[in-house]
């Protein structure tokens, strides 16, 4: 990062105090302390409750996330309506956040660089994108999250990107890393495309969320994580499109770097606080949502960074 980027830098966490607890906590790598820390901040926060479910599959599910970090859920989208989530933002103008002088433009369209491995959509395409808004506040997501979180989750942060092939290979995410985001945090991947190993599947590493091994903050090579955890525990998510899975990021994982064609991929980010890559400011109204979706029950808490009330 060049002096002038980290003095712009400078400025931005000087001015918006999400960025205050971000590096905090950034500061407690060790999974037990963290732990512990997690818990007092729940606290502090709307007690868990709200979406609660007891069932058989629940309960394997909320095991699965404490034992191994990781639970595969049962798919919340068709085939269709992945296609047309495909067509949807195939239309929308995505950008490369690691290239910010290139200009915004069409995921499937000339526009892009030949070495920009990832595009992102912006969170208002998001927000008002069929289905996703919903799958984000299901009631069966949200019950495992606030068990998960111990406390009423907050929705903080949506994306929406594409990956590519290029000739660089393995870039940013694209390496072994945890994520660092908040105190306690999970996050709901699904994918709206058919990924196999040749088109960027994601890879976790199971149980690594308890293990202090690799707890610093930077990306691991596949020989070092090879050389600390089993090869059963490395695991390659292959899936079809509308495949789903609860993951605590703070394991180890990465994104395989795409071989061919492209993917794209949803995410949806719960956490205690507010994240600083989430948007500044809500980016639609409540009431307009309802008007729009009244079959769709949402909750101001958890959406209160998305929606104006």
């Amino acid at each position: 990062m060049s002096i002038r980027s980290k003095l712009k830098h400078a400025i931005t966490v000087s001015r918006d105090p999400r960025w205050w607890p971000f590096y905090l906590q950034r500061r407690f790598m060790q999974p037990q302390r963290r732990a512990w820390l997690a818990q007092q901040i729940a606290r502090m926060r709307p007690p868990a409750g709200t979406f609660q479910r007891v069932d058989s599959n629940q309960l394997r599910h909320s095991t699965e996330i404490a034992e191994h970090g990781i639970t595969h859920l049962p798919p919340p989208l068709s085939a269709e309506q992945c296609s047309e989530l495909v067509d949807y933002f195939s239309s929308k103008d995505v950008y490369d956040p690691y290239r910010t002088e290139i200009a915004p433009f069409k995921p499937l369209g000339p526009g892009r660089h030949p070495n920009s491995h990832i595009a992102h959509h912006c969170p208002e395409d998001i927000v008002h994108a069929p289905y996703l808004l919903a799958l984000a506040n299901a009631p069966e997501v949200l019950s495992l999250v606030e068990k998960f979180l111990g406390c009423k989750p907050s929705l903080a942060y949506m994306a929406a990107w594409w990956s590519y092939a290029t000739p660089l290979g393995a870039q940013q995410a694209e390496f072994f890393h945890r994520d660092v985001d908040d105190w306690r945090f999970i996050k709901l991947f699904v994918y709206l495309t058919d990924v196999d190993v040749e088109t960027g599947p994601h890879v976790y590493v199971s149980q690594s969320p308890q293990d202090p091994t690799l707890s610093t903050i930077r990306r691991f090579s596949d020989a070092e994580v090879s050389k600390h955890f089993k090869p059963e525990q490395i695991r390659v998510l292959t899936g079809k499109a509308g495949d789903a899975f609860l993951e605590d990021t703070f394991g180890i994982h990465k994104g395989q770097p795409v071989q061919r064609g492209q993917r794209l991929l949803f995410q949806a980010v719960y956490s205690m606080c507010a994240l600083p890559y989430g948007p500044t400011r809500p980016v639609a109204s409540h009431t307009e949502i309802q008007k729009r979706l009244p079959e769709l029950a949402l909750d101001t808490w958890v959406n209160r960074f998305y929606l104006e009330a």
